[in-house]
């Protein structure tokens, strides 16, 4: 097993995942590379932290941040899901190209509680990818007609429910089958309402469950489970302060309430729909 410590960042700004909006804390950060791309119907927002410097100040780490935003998912047509499913496609195939990261043999995660509808998009994700490791297994004469890459699925629950550090079934998961690199997807929180149900972020850093909500778990990053970690996330939950108008009210109350819209039941469905679809076609 690789090295298993926590990769800590100290910063005032934990209540967001988006590398997008900690990067709004100060515009002007050295080490940190910013671009805007412009869609008909979307645009991303593309963060490199390369120093230091940068990971300090947004509190991550070095590496590329890449945010899809469109319209709430609760309200897509199907065609601006097709648009979605694309782009996210198109970009997973970016960052294996980018980072020289092998397709053969991919495992992919989804994090989260399936009993908590705002945690729950890992697992409902993970759950319509199509797995084919276990095709090649049984006929690779058969697999090889189709020209996908090694696919498995694990969705490993949650401390609470199995008693197991995440880390550790991953680990143990990487060992068994040994992937060229991992996709995780998880549930992230935000501080802004309109990213709520409308963005997509997508790393080459690996990912750090429940950071967003100050429940820090071990990373999952390619020192502690030995391959490329790309993390894929949706915001669903939003810190309660985001909607008290004074200081004052934020230091006194809500601080650790985190709240989710009342579609999350569509905006998780939606959301699992775009990742896994846009997983099955860039590499099933």
């Amino acid at each position: 097993m690789h090295n298993s410590n926590k990769i800590k960042f100290r910063d005032n700004y934990f209540d967001s995942d988006l590398a997008c909006e900690r990067r709004r804390v100060d515009l002007s950060i050295p080490g940190v590379e910013f671009e805007k791309e412009e869609g008909e119907d979307f645009f991303w927002e593309r963060i490199v932290i390369n120093s230091e410097e940068g990971e300090k100040s947004i509190g991550r780490p070095r590496g590329k941040y890449d945010t899809f935003s469109s319209e709430k998912m609760q309200y897509m047509t199907e065609e601006h899901i097709e648009c979605a499913i694309d782009e996210i496609a198109n970009e997973l195939d970016s960052i294996f190209a980018e980072n020289s990261i092998c397709k053969r043999r991919l495992l992919i995660i989804g994090l989260g509680n399936t009993d908590l509808t705002p945690d729950s998009l890992g697992p409902k994700t993970a759950s319509l990818v199509n797995a084919t490791m276990h095709i090649k297994m049984l006929d690779n004469s058969l697999f090889s007609k189709y020209d996908c890459s090694e696919i498995a699925v694990f969705s490993p629950g949650v401390m609470a429910k199995t008693g197991i550090e995440t880390l550790e079934s991953v680990v143990s998961v990487c060992n068994k089958i040994s992937p060229n690199a991992i996709i995780a997807i998880d549930s992230l929180a935000s501080r802004s309402p309109d990213r709520l149900g409308s963005t997509i972020q997508i790393s080459d850093t690996g990912i750090f469950p429940g950071s967003g909500i100050g429940n820090h778990r071990n990373p999952l990053t390619n020192d502690t489970v030995g391959v490329p970690v790309i993390a894929i996330g949706v915001p669903t939950v939003i810190n309660a302060r985001a909607f008290l108008k004074t200081q004052t009210d934020k230091d006194e109350v809500g601080y650790n309430m985190f709240v989710a819209p009342r579609e999350i039941d569509t905006i998780v469905e939606v959301a699992a729909k775009i990742i896994s679809s846009g997983i099955n076609k860039a590499f099933g």
